[in-house]
């Protein structure tokens, strides 16, 4: 399974990008979602229902109560990861977990580990660069 991060500040367009990415990656493979809720309860609407709706197979929540997938909690971003990979997604695509070791589309300008492409500006964002990110995501190794 491929696997990489969105992260940015709050409102930097990070759902935006996440759902674009997730409708270019849908027609390459089957694709499942993490988002970092820290702040949140879990539930089944908001920015993980936006994941749900461009297309994600899988979406998995992570927050206050623990790991919302379906009917599944408790754990973090590593057992999120697990149910996606039980799941038989190709694509897992992870909003936040700035300080996390996964490779990171970096918004805002904010500095973390392990960033592989920084980019600029606000949604909506460009189709070139929604390709260029795929294609990025596609040429890594699995996780």
């Amino acid at each position: 399974m491929k696997v990489i991060s969105v992260v940015g500040p709050k409102k930097s367009g990070k759902t935006s990008l996440v759902e674009a990415l997730v409708r270019s990656l849908k027609r390459r493979g089957r694709v499942g979602t993490i988002k970092n809720m820290p702040d949140h309860p879990i539930e089944d609407r908001g920015d993980t229902k936006r994941h749900f709706d461009a297309g994600a197979e899988v979406v998995v929540g992570v927050g206050q109560d623990g790991v919302f997938f379906k009917v599944a909690r408790g754990g973090g971003l590593e057992e999120a990861l697990e149910e996606l990979r039980k799941s038989g997604v190709d694509y897992a695509i992870v909003e936040g977990f700035k300080r996390s070791d996964l490779p990171k589309i970096v918004l805002g300008g904010i500095v973390v580990p392990n960033p592989i492409r920084m980019v600029e500006g606000s949604p909506p964002f460009d189709a070139d660069l929604i390709e260029e990110l795929v294609r990025l995501l596609i040429s890594s190794p699995d996780l």
